[in-house]
């Protein structure tokens, strides 16, 4: 079995991240929607929205790391199309949110325990969630990345 990569380290900045290899997290699309995952109010920064994600295992590719979590968050991954990758590189450390669109039609079930809650959003909801920190300052590179390549999130989205 892969090694799970779970564990604490420093950037070269010093701050402190889940995922010894890093970390991925999905963010589906299905049109213009975009799928927002709650929080569980056990875990760290819990109640605010985000994507599902986690730590990367050792050899684990952003893709396939993102669509695990998924899997074991939503209680499953639908058929996908692989959109855009967006690198959020902290210095040694990065999160990679895959962007991926729905093949199918989807409905979220309770995974893991990890979210509470999940909700199809346009993107200009999402700028009125309270937010998970890490998600709510790449957000709008993110955004910006997905409207410069014809993605949703485009603004006023």
């Amino acid at each position: 079995m892969a090694d799970s990569g779970e564990g604490f380290v420093r950037d070269r900045r010093g701050c402190r991240h889940w995922g010894r290899y890093g970390a991925a997290g999905l963010l589906l699309c299905d049109g213009p929607r975009l799928l927002l995952q709650r929080r569980s109010w056990r875990v760290h920064h819990g109640r605010t929205w985000s994507v599902p994600g986690g730590a990367l295992r050792a050899g684990e590719s952003p893709w396939d790391g993102a669509r695990r979590e998924c899997a074991e968050e939503l209680g499953d991954v639908p058929a996908l199309r692989h959109l855009h990758t967006f690198v959020d590189d902290h210095g040694g450390w990065a999160y990679h949110t895959v962007v991926a669109a729905v093949e199918e039609p989807f409905r979220p079930r309770r995974g893991d325990g990890e979210g509470s809650a999940h909700r199809w959003c346009l993107p200009a909801e999402i700028d009125t969630l309270r937010l998970h920190p890490g998600f709510a300052a790449s957000w709008p590179r993110l955004r910006a990345e997905l409207a410069a390549a014809g993605l949703p999130a485009a603004p006023g989205g």
